[in-house]
């Protein structure tokens, strides 16, 4: 599986109760999708058990428009949008496509991307990952101004401008610097990377913690900023779906700071089995991790949950935690 001049696959997890959204939506991601200027690719949409009947046909009515480019696969049991890309891989991996695009169903990729993609991979035999930036847009297809993105947002797009993280054991990068990092609609990788290392069972950041395990079994990430994608938050959401699902703002990190702190271990746990890192450095690590995290929270306002990650820090080395701490700019 490494003629990486074959087709590939973009992946499209989906769920809908709403046929007029999932219309609008689905109709200008797989625009997106067929203006690429590389049209050798095939686009799987995976359905999670979407409750509405009408939805499951207009998915349906896509593939048999082209059944050449385009194939659905409905789920019987709703498992989240990592399940739903999982069935995607498997799909993707049994029927030999070299690489993968992942892609959600209401945001748009740049028309370059798969060109873009498959020429990094061509010249670059060591990378893995391909990943980009994006722009913001709501659900009428307008820019939103980076006053009006939520700090975690922000966040990200600053990570991107000032040493984006690129190589390999980026996965130590995006733990302690940079915290989330390639949002998945931006994110392209070897089939057979993402077949040995398949998206968690959880709803909440579970593309960071596939990509921290992506990078600690040795995969070079690759950041191309010149595809960036349109990244869809319709102005009524706090940030992201995800924050819906879970019940809120609040909710939504609780269980995001226990997702990324599990990926973290995993990836630290998968480096060591490979002697990528020496067991000496995994305390530092750690508290490195737990203080970016409580930045990251901090910056969310999610001040409690923030404490509660500079006193793990602190259990592991109270001067260490103190001396970063006080090296940190004031807020």
């Amino acid at each position: 599986m490494n003629n990486y001049g074959n087709s590939a696959v973009f992946i499209i997890p989906h769920y809908g109760e709403n046929y007029n959204q999932t219309k609008n939506d689905l109709r200008r991601t797989m625009q997106s999708i067929y203006r690429q200027t590389d049209s050798n690719w095939k686009a799987v949409i995976v359905d999670d058990n979407s409750p509405s009947e009408a939805v499951k046909r207009y998915l349906k009515s896509i593939a048999d428009d082209n059944p050449e480019k385009v194939k659905v696969i409905f789920k019987e049991k709703n498992e989240g949008a990592g399940f739903a890309r999982n069935t995607g891989i498997k799909w993707a991996y049994d029927q030999g496509y070299p690489f993968i695009l992942f892609n959600d169903a209401d945001d748009l990729s740049h028309e370059k991307r798969l060109e873009t993609v498959r020429n990094i991979f061509m010249s670059d035999p060591n990378a893995g990952v391909v990943y980009s930036s994006f722009l913001v847009i709501d659900e009428y297809d307008n820019f939103v101004p980076r006053k009006e993105l939520t700090p975690s947002i922000v966040e990200i797009l600053e990570g991107h401008e000032i040493n984006p993280v690129q190589g390999y054991n980026s996965w130590i990068q995006i733990g302690t610097r940079k915290g989330y990092t390639n949002c998945t609609s931006g994110t392209a990788v070897k089939t057979e990377i993402a077949y040995a290392n398949l998206f968690p069972k959880v709803r909440v950041s579970e593309d960071s913690h596939t990509w921290m395990r992506y990078s600690a079994t040795g995969t070079k990430f690759v950041y191309s900023p010149e595809i960036p994608f349109l990244y869809r938050i319709p102005n009524q959401r706090d940030g992201s779906a995800s924050r819906e699902r879970e019940g809120g703002k609040h909710e939504f990190y609780v269980k995001k700071a226990e997702v990324d702190e599990d990926g973290f271990r995993e990836a630290m746990e998968m480096a060591l089995e490979r002697d990528f890192i020496e067991k000496k450095y995994t305390d530092n690590l750690m508290m490195e991790f737990y203080l970016k995290l409580a930045e990251t929270l901090a910056k969310e306002k999610e001040y409690s949950l923030a404490i509660e990650q500079v006193r793990k820090a602190m259990n592991l080395s109270r001067s260490k935690t103190q001396y970063v701490l006080s090296k940190q700019p004031a807020s």
